[in-house]
């Protein structure tokens, strides 16, 4: 059952993606990136991928959403909120970083 339910939330990031190809208007919209980034951190590979590389990652997404805005892709309200969801996820990755490595310590 859970490799039907992981195929089946690859699929529907699959179609997200393509929707969001086909109308570009949607990636301005903040429910839009809301439900594409709740579905891929739902994939059992993506989880995997993330592990160890969270903080860089959040690194990116952040200097990506920067270019986005300066482009005129993601309105200032769009990017205020995302901004502040990719701040709340770097400083949890970095808690969770340093936590494992006390754990190694100790």
């Amino acid at each position: 059952m859970g490799d039907w339910l992981n195929l089946y939330r690859i699929k529907k990031l699959y179609s997200l993606i393509r929707k969001g190809i086909d109308n570009p208007e949607l990636f301005k919209d903040s429910k839009y990136w809301l439900e594409l980034f709740k579905t891929a951190l739902t994939i059992r590979e993506v989880k995997e991928m993330l592990k160890g590389y969270k903080a860089y990652i959040v690194a990116a997404l952040t200097a990506a959403l920067a270019v986005f805005h300066s482009l005129g892709y993601i309105d200032e309200q769009t990017y205020q909120a995302l901004l502040a969801l990719l701040a709340a996820g770097g400083l949890s990755a970095v808690a969770a970083k340093i936590n494992r490595i006390q754990d190694r310590l100790k």
